[in-house]
């Protein structure tokens, strides 16, 4: 039976469950980054809040009322990420990039009749591999935290800027092809991934 949201006897069908206080919650009662206005997938909005007033987040900005300084370099590294800059820094620089190798099935027919299918790697596109970061992704209704390789795509769908960092980034598995993307769905970057995947690519700079 699908869990419903407990947030205020809410009852709609829920979309996650806290990790905090292992409450189902649904679409409404999801916990967003102030910054961003990304979900959270595994945060619900009474404790994001909670989470967010004890780091003394500002809700508009996404910045530390206690340490500016550090938070806004740090969404100058997110906007350099999400503008398209760090793609184009990592190019005119000649930074090797992985190649991006999907697998694509075709049907072939037999002489004397039958077929038989074949399996076409072929390349799509290309990604700086940034290092392991975790993301959350649910597994029998139960968010799941672990670490993934995270690459920094050449050309994310729709192309540059984006509208949210995690559309510049994706996970992968690196194999001696290149980089295949994980797309198994419902997965979300965590906040706190997200200026430790811009410093790593400012390392590939250097």
């Amino acid at each position: 039976m699908a869990a419903e949201c407990g947030i205020d006897d809410c009852g709609v069908l829920a979309v996650g469950r806290c990790r905090d206080c292992r409450t189902a919650f649904c679409m409404s009662h999801q916990g967003r980054n102030p910054a961003t206005g990304d979900g959270y997938a595994a945060l619900c909005e009474p404790c994001a809040a909670r989470r967010h007033a004890a780091a003394g987040t500002d809700r508009t900005t996404g910045e530390s009322a206690r340490d500016v300084g550090p938070v806004q370099r740090l969404g100058d590294d997110q906007r350099w990420i999400m503008s398209g800059q760090a793609v184009r820094d990592l190019t005119t620089k000649g930074v090797a990039a992985l190649p991006v190798i999907e697998q694509r099935r075709r049907t072939v027919k037999l002489r004397f009749g039958g077929e038989r299918v074949e399996i076409d790697e072929i390349e799509v596109g290309t990604l700086w591999l940034a290092g392991r970061f975790e993301w959350t992704r649910p597994v029998e209704g139960v968010a799941e935290t672990r670490e993934w390789n995270t690459g920094l795509l050449a050309e994310p769908r729709g192309g540059y800027p984006v509208a949210a960092f995690r559309h510049a980034v994706a996970r992968c598995r690196v194999t001696e092809l290149g980089a295949t993307l994980v797309r198994d769905g419902g997965a979300e970057l965590e906040a706190r991934a997200v200026p430790l995947i811009a410093q790593a690519v400012r390392r590939l700079l250097r």
